[in-house]
């Protein structure tokens, strides 16, 4: 079957088990719709699909990219003429440290491992689900890291703190919770949470390091950058945006920015007062 060797070909270049799935998902749906097999897809069938769909940007952008791996691969070009949106601007959402520190305190035994890696090592939900103990190294200064394969099936090393390390057990081979899924990471957290009033997803963890580290470095972008393991500087910066306590510090000190410079009529109001400067 072609898609099969679509498969082998996706894994010898070293996508990842998710990305070669989501591929493999994206054409057999485009090709249904135009009631063909997958290798007779052209570019007009790709068309009449969107034409007939009301996705979003980002889904556009995504299908658009399995597509033209897939055709690239076929030797056919599936998306000529069909304008791919921008890569939207996302914002980071970290998970307040209060929060953090009420999560962890709650989770016990691997929901306190996944919690940690997430909001100390920046993994991601499928990097903490197929974590392994040969991904673990104890260097000759005590020093742990990992190997963590991201996005794109890259290679990355990630210092792991002695605050993990204390939940991680490293005495027998192979993955550290068998039969788990990235599913399972994310549902079993944030049902954890949800416990005890905490709304969040876990990829949220990942926000609060990107942050953290921003703040720990004295806002040094590159380092943040490497952390976080994000290809281009434009993604990290968006992190940096939401840690830099300057800006907040900034708008606080706006002319007539302190309540009690401005006259007011405060009866059946509520008052919110700033974290950052307490105004």
């Amino acid at each position: 079957m072609i898609l099969d060797e679509f498969i082998a070909a996706q894994r010898a270049d070293g996508y990842s088990r998710n990305t070669i799935a989501a591929r493999v998902r994206c054409v057999r749906a485009v090709a249904k719709a135009a009631l063909v097999k997958v290798e007779g897809l052209t570019v007009d069938h790709v068309l009449r699909y969107f034409g007939s769909r009301s996705l979003k940007p980002w889904s556009r952008r995504t299908y658009l990219n399995h597509l033209q791996a897939f055709g690239k691969w076929l030797g056919v070009d599936l998306v000529t003429g069909i304008r791919k949106p921008p890569a939207p601007r996302s914002t980071p959402n970290p998970l307040p440290e209060e929060e953090l520190v009420q999560l962890t305190a709650h989770a016990e035994g691997r929901q306190r491992a996944w919690v940690l890696l997430g909001a100390f090592c920046g993994l991601r939900a499928h990097e903490t689900a197929k974590l392994r103990r040969e991904d673990i190294s104890v260097l000759q200064e005590g020093e742990v890291v990992l190997r963590v394969q991201g996005k794109g099936g890259r290679t990355d090393i990630v210092p792991v703190p002695p605050v993990v390390v204390c939940e991680l057990d490293l005495a027998n081979d192979g993955r550290l919770w068998d039969g788990v899924s990235p599913q399972s990471v994310s549902r079993t957290v944030a049902r954890v949470a949800a416990k005890h009033g905490i709304r969040m997803r876990y990829h949220q963890l990942r926000h609060r390091f990107g942050t953290a580290v921003y703040r720990a470095s004295g806002r040094d972008l590159l380092l943040t950058q490497r952390l976080m393991r994000h290809a281009s500087p434009a993604t990290t910066a968006g992190y940096a945006a939401v840690a830099d306590e300057q800006i907040h510090s900034v708008v606080c000190a706006l002319p007539g920015a302190d309540p009690d410079a401005m006259p007011r009529r405060s009866r059946g109001r509520r008052v919110v007062t700033c974290a950052s400067c307490g105004t």
